[in-house]
């Protein structure tokens, strides 16, 4: 797969900062491009799926990403600006960690970046660090599948592919059985891969990978609901071959989670028209508020990091 392009790279990086965790020094310095930043998450490209989307040229310039290496390890970071640009495309303010958790914590000592987190992506054994910089909220330990998709199922007559056109139909869906609200952009559908069953003129059934990256043949997550007067049909499973037969052409690697308890999406997960989905460990979700919330804190550390750095330089 080819690089992201002229997006995949930003001019004057900041300094390098040092941190000392346990008696190991971290060096921290913020990675401005794509190329120093795939080849880290291709180490377990399962788990860093949901960051790898954001590396589409559309989606970069939304985020901004710190490694911290040290003697016994290191870690990646990755902050979402939250702002409206990246929120079309699925994102938001959002916290991804991957690696070793005391360079993590060297890493949120002086960027713990926006007061909230919509969405915080993370190892379990991340969870410790994360609580001591932020309040958790609707933690969620989830299991992690994949799908190495390469069969193309056989679509019934009534499933098509959603678009923008489609976002009345799909917010109706979600208010009468998803508990949402329905406020589905016409950008997010035609972004990511919908598919859906109709039964007339009425949507009933759909499913969707609502995040995705035909740079690195990657599609994640997304939905798969049925109506509440329609279910007991297989007609998620129906819909769920239209992403399906889509993930083969052009997004090979299918990433979704479940919630670790929840056996009846396991079930429908191994109903699926592909087979079962398999397992690749567990990650942390939640929700979160930086405990700082002014951040003063942090910026005097940062400013002692950088100073240190130059020193030792």
């Amino acid at each position: 797969m080819s690089t992201a392009g002229s997006e995949g790279k930003r001019n004057d990086p900041p300094p390098v900062e040092m941190v000392s965790k346990d008696g190991i020094t971290y060096r921290i310095r913020q990675l401005t491009e794509v190329s120093q930043i795939l080849p880290r998450l291709e180490k377990d490209r399962v788990f860093a799926a949901y960051a790898i989307c954001q590396l589409e040229p559309e989606c970069f310039p939304h985020t901004t990403w710190y490694i911290a290496e040290g003697e016994d390890g290191e870690a990646l970071v990755m902050h979402g600006t939250g702002s409206l640009r990246g929120s079309l495309y699925g994102f938001g303010a959002d916290l991804f960690c991957m690696g070793d958790p005391a360079a993590l914590e060297a890493i949120l000592t002086l960027h713990p970046g926006p007061r909230y987190k919509s969405r915080l992506w993370a190892q379990v054994e991340h969870g410790p660090v994360l609580n001591r910089h932020f309040h958790l909220v609707e933690v969620s330990p989830k299991l992690l599948l994949y799908r190495n998709v390469q069969n193309q199922p056989v679509l019934d007559n009534r499933v098509r592919r959603l678009t923008g056109d489609d976002h009345k139909e799909v917010n109706r869906l979600f208010r009468a059985g998803g508990g949402s609200l329905g406020l589905y952009r016409r950008e997010l559908i035609d972004h990511g891969v919908w598919y859906g069953l109709f039964e007339g003129q009425r949507l009933v059934a759909l499913a969707s990978y609502e995040s995705v990256s035909p740079t690195y043949g990657l599609a994640l997550s997304g939905r798969f609901l049925t109506h509440p007067n329609y279910r007991g049909k297989r007609y998620g499973n129906l819909a769920d071959a239209g992403r399906l037969r889509e993930a083969a052409r052009i997004y090979p690697l299918a990433v979704s989670t479940i919630e670790a308890g929840n056996v009846a999406s396991a079930r429908a997960s191994s109903r699926a028209p592909t087979g079962a989905g398999i397992e690749a460990g567990q990650i942390l979700e939640s929700r979160a508020y930086r405990r700082d919330p002014v951040g003063l804190a942090s910026l005097i550390r940062r400013v002692l990091a950088q100073r240190r750095a130059k020193r030792s330089a």
